[in-house]
């Protein structure tokens, strides 16, 4: 079993390899900065003696120069993701990150 600071660290470094972080220069030259939280981390679970299921969901913030409260916050993304990791803690398999918000999708 995975204690619950090996559990964040192996979830910060996949999304970290996931997103585009930190400084970004838009085509226009507009600056922004994307940052991340995370929501949620399920418990691991135990898949054939072999693998580990483990599901997050984080959401993803995108600043901009134009970025002010409360008239316009930053841009928000909420994903989940599951990934099936070894007793080692290493990623053997993967699902395709889902959205569950964004300020472009309707719901």
């Amino acid at each position: 079993m995975f204690s619950e600071a090996e559990l964040k660290r192996l979830i910060n470094a996949k999304i970290a390899t996931d997103e585009d972080l930190g400084e970004q220069v838009g085509g226009s030259g507009h600056l922004g900065f994307s940052s991340y939280e995370i929501n949620f981390i399920s418990d691991p679970v135990k898949k054939n003696n072999k693998t580990w299921k483990i599901t997050y969901e984080y959401t993803v913030f995108v600043e901009t120069e134009f970025t002010y409260y409360p008239d316009n916050p930053p841009y928000e993304y909420q994903y989940r993701k599951t990934i099936f990791v070894d007793d080692d803690g290493k990623i053997v398999r993967e699902s395709k990150k889902a959205t569950i918000k964004s300020p472009w999708k309707l719901g």
